[in-house]
């Protein structure tokens, strides 16, 4: 197994995290490799994505202005079902769901919505490296059983 190839499948992790794990083990990789090569990916995409995106917000914030100056938000549908959801699930609900969405879309969500609770982004690493071990586990165990 080359460097160059783990550095793709971990990639692959942050792009589509839900499929690598399975997509490695299908193609005859350990659950093991498979496991930490897509946590290694999750985790990099985290914090990458975690540390970008507040230089990014605050390049727009400083390219378009203060939020005041720019007039009020529009509160669409899709804005007051995320808030619904956040209110009702808080940080644990995006930690259990992190696994079905991606990377950057998690990260993006908890970094909005809960960066100033303590560990949050650690909190987001730990459930991407437990949902790949999951993920990973139960692609070896479904190539184990299937004939």
């Amino acid at each position: 197994m080359e460097l160059l190839e783990l550095l793709w499948w971990a990639f692959m992790a942050v792009v589509k995290f839900v499929v690598t794990p399975s997509l490695m083990v299908a193609r005859g990789m350990s659950w093991w490799l498979a496991w930490s090569t897509t946590s290694f990916g999750a985790v990099a995409g985290v914090w990458g994505i975690w540390h970008f995106g507040k230089w990014w917000f605050a390049w727009f914030e400083e390219r378009l202005g203060p939020r005041v100056d720019r007039g009020k938000r529009t509160f669409t549908r899709r804005r007051r079902t995320i808030v619904r959801w956040k209110n009702a699930m808080g940080l644990s609900g995006l930690l259990a769901i992190s696994g079905l969405i991606s990377v950057p879309v998690a990260t993006v969500l908890a970094a909005k919505y809960f960066r100033h609770q303590p560990g949050t982004m650690w909190k987001l690493m730990a459930a991407f490296s437990i949902w790949a071990a999951l993920l990973s586990a139960g692609s070896e165990a479904v190539k184990y059983w299937t004939p």
